[in-house]
């Protein structure tokens, strides 16, 4: 073999070797996002993601130059996406103790205010105690963090808890009268019901359940480290420029 054509096919390995390095590199910084209907901060609006978070994050993957595709699903399939599938983020998520180890959390993104709420016009339901609400139908989204942390916190019994997938439809059978107490984050439940033609005094908030927790962004503790620097970098960036300020205006005033 002749020294040109062995430095030819040298030269073809080092090609292939880099695209095929390439590849590699693209594939492990791809992106999955998975949030759930949780109006206004993520919902779907004719079929488009969109909501304060939603806006939020795809400003700080701009600015990251990440591309990916907001999904919207069930809460709990979202999450059971984002704790077992690397490079898959998360919102709107509640930081707290049970999740700590599970996530690269960024953020925060909001303030979150969780409340028992009835409708107004049930005068029959008298609770002032959260074990008040046990003689009650409550009902709780599966998988999200207000309703484990309420189950995990207090002795509910079984009888006292109606699950659903998504907030909307929590809230329906709570006009609907199938059930008679939601847990809520408070700019959700006002947000359902004027999506319902409904006033949002119509609702009752009976208890405060939670108003120190915050809403974040949450990377799979197993993500690519590049891609978590590259996100957490970005957020500082789109944080220090005022959009939260200005998504909060737009979507919970």
């Amino acid at each position: 073999m002749s020294f040109y054509v062995s430095r030819l096919i040298c030269q073809r390995i080092i090609i292939v070797c880099a695209f095929a390095l390439a590849a590699s590199s693209a594939f492990a910084t791809e992106l999955t996002v998975v949030t759930e209907e949780l109006p206004p901060l993520d919902y779907a609006d004719h079929g488009v993601a969109t909501g304060y978070s939603t806006e939020l994050i795809e400003a700080v993957l701009r600015e990251a130059k990440i591309k990916s595709t907001v999904n919207i699903l069930p809460w709990a399939r979202a999450y059971q996406m984002a704790t077992t599938q690397p490079n898959t983020l998360i919102f709107s998520t509640t930081r707290n103790a049970d999740r700590e180890e599970l996530f690269e959390w960024i953020g925060p993104i909001s303030s979150r205010q969780i409340y028992l709420y009835k409708l107004k016009s049930r005068t029959d339901i008298e609770v002032k105690t959260v074990a008040d609400s046990f003689h009650y139908k409550i009902g709780l989204v599966r998988e999200m963090a207000s309703g484990k942390t309420f189950l995990k916190n207090n002795n509910v019994p079984d009888t006292a808890i109606d699950y659903a997938p998504t907030a909307e439809s929590n809230l329906k059978k709570l006009l609907v009268g199938r059930i008679d107490l939601i847990i809520s984050l408070d700019w959700s439940a006002a947000y359902q019901m004027k999506k319902e033609k409904r006033n949002p005094n119509e609702l009752e908030p009976v208890l405060v359940l939670d108003d120190k927790s915050s809403y974040y962004f949450a990377l799979n503790k197993q993500s690519d480290p590049v891609l978590v620097r590259k996100i957490r970098k970005a957020f500082e960036k789109v944080k220090q420029s005022g959009l939260m300020d200005r998504l909060r205006n737009k979507y919970m005033h």
